[in-house]
């Protein structure tokens, strides 16, 4: 189970089972049951969709602004795929 620091500076726990474990990123990976008593304690199960890639989205032609539609949320422009 993978669970998120309650904050970030928090960089070990020791579970309920007496395992200690390490964050990576952040991020705990941990068993059910100490995962589920760091998440009453603080935790939060983190989104792992990954982030949102520059690729993926357009850049207006007109205003230069990111958007991820074709029509530009700022000026009303044409946007153009990112390469």
């Amino acid at each position: 189970m993978k669970v998120a620091a309650p904050d970030a500076g928090c960089r070990q726990v020791d579970g309920l089972t007496g395992r200690r474990y390490t964050a990576r990123n952040g991020v705990f990976e941990m068993s059910q049951r100490d995962g589920r008593a760091l998440v009453a304690e603080g935790g939060f199960l983190p989104s792992l969709s990954g982030s949102t890639s520059v690729t993926t989205g357009y850049r207006c032609e007109v205003c230069q602004f990111g958007s991820f539609f074709r029509r530009c949320s700022r000026c009303g422009g044409d946007c153009e795929r990112e390469a």
